[in-house]
């Protein structure tokens, strides 16, 4: 062995050992963020949580980037070299809490910056632990392309939690669509034919979609719920809204499955007599491109630990993030680690009390771990940082 590698492995050891002291205020955190969720962009409390132990740790914090309140950016530097950045998630499903573990999430990214700053004070670089507030649809990250947050880093790094340990990871891009039907109401029994329904749009709409999964590519998801579909039984219906998602492998089908989804809508509308409105929630998510190095990197680091990944298939149980839009700026990384076997479903309720168990937090703290030595490898090895551009660079 080198004296080079005993130096890195030094380095290492010592990250992973700046980790393990870090793990009771990194615990204490990703507990207070699952017991208390907070949706997208009211994540006030795990800001302040996640912000108060940034500056303790000689980070320089600035909250509210890119106008959004609940974003923020901690960063330490030294000179000129790389910047590297970790990002924290940690917005709650409606509905289910932190069913997604992104409490996990913020915890491991915050570890990961801390520790990997102290290596700052004898190599050049920048770290930065960037607060992503709203991933669980809202597009925070896409807010924070769009305020210029990304435009001085050379890396993105995450990770998230699953039943499964995995290094690449895909992810389908995906359209938020609202739709609302407008009808007229009648006495369903005794004036039904003065009636519009609204129901009936609906039904016809769904039926329509459904139809249409039978005829897409491989990869591509139908899929959403009705909010409002009536008042009382003998009412006809006057009004159904609620939600859909269009998510395929890439954006150009995407966009050309959202056109038809729209069509259905439209379609139905007609054939009931309706009136339609179609509204698009946000900016699309974009596909996850996968970066070859910081990969390798990273699964190497992994084993490192004592943590063995399982070989990918991709696109296999896909789901959809703005990390996928990051991943379209700069080099990303957004492996998985499990937390749970693999029968269990993530947005479950078995899955949100996995991300408040044993196995999540130490899966947090191997995260963190895996993390801040691949920023070791990419501070200690400038090249690393331009074999990962290169890679960015090469058409997808």
């Amino acid at each position: 062995m080198s004296l080079a590698q005993v130096s890195t492995d030094q380095v290492k050891d010592g990250l992973s050992a700046r980790i393990d002291r870090l793990r009771p205020e990194l615990e204490r955190i990703g507990r207070d963020i699952h017991h208390n969720p907070e949706i997208a962009y009211e994540e006030n409390r795990a800001v302040g949580w996640l912000t108060s132990l940034l500056r303790e740790h000689g980070f320089e914090v600035s909250t509210g980037v890119a106008e959004t309140p609940t974003a923020f950016t901690a960063i330490r530097r030294n000179g000129d070299g790389p910047a590297i950045a970790f990002l924290a998630e940690y917005d709650a499903l409606r509905g289910l809490g932190h069913g997604c573990g992104h409490n996990l999430i913020a915890t491991a990214s915050t570890g990961a910056g801390i520790a990997l700053a102290d290596l700052l004070e004898s190599h050049p670089g920048r770290v930065v632990v960037i607060g992503t507030p709203a991933e669980e649809g809202g597009g925070g990250k896409i807010r924070l392309i769009q305020g210029g947050v990304f435009q001085s880093v050379d890396v993105a790094m995450m990770f998230h939690p699953d039943a499964r340990t995995q290094v690449p990871h895909w992810a389908l891009a995906v359209t938020h669509l609202n739709f609302e039907f407008t009808g007229k109401a009648a006495h369903a029994s005794g004036d039904p034919e003065k009636g519009i329904n609204a129901l009936d749009a609906f039904v016809l709409a769904y039926n329509g979609i459904s139809m249409l999964r039978q005829h897409v590519k491989e990869g591509a998801r139908l899929h959403g719920f009705i909010k409002e579909g009536g008042t009382a039984p003998n009412i006809v219906p006057d009004r159904t809204s609620g939600e859909f998602l269009v998510r395929a492998r890439d954006r150009q089908y995407m966009e050309e499955l959202v056109q038809k989804v729209k069509n259905i809508f439209q379609a139905a509308a007609l054939a009931t007599g309706c009136s339609v409105k179609l509204s698009i929630e946000g900016e699309p998510y974009e596909d996850m491109r996968n970066n070859g190095v910081l990969a390798g990197l990273f699964e190497e680091n992994l084993r490192k630990l004592g943590v063995h990944p399982v070989e990918p298939v991709p696109w296999e149980n896909a789901g959809s993030t703005d990390m996928g839009n990051v991943s379209h700026v700069v080099p990303g990384l957004h492996p998985t680690l499990a937390i749970a076997s693999a029968e269990v479903a993530c947005h479950s309720q078995a899955f949100l009390q996995a991300a408040d168990s044993l196995r999540g937090y130490q899966a947090m703290i191997d995260a963190a771990k895996a993390l801040a030595m691949t920023g070791a490898d990419l501070l200690l090895d400038p090249a690393l940082v331009d074999q990962a551009r290169a890679e960015f660079r090469r058409p997808s």
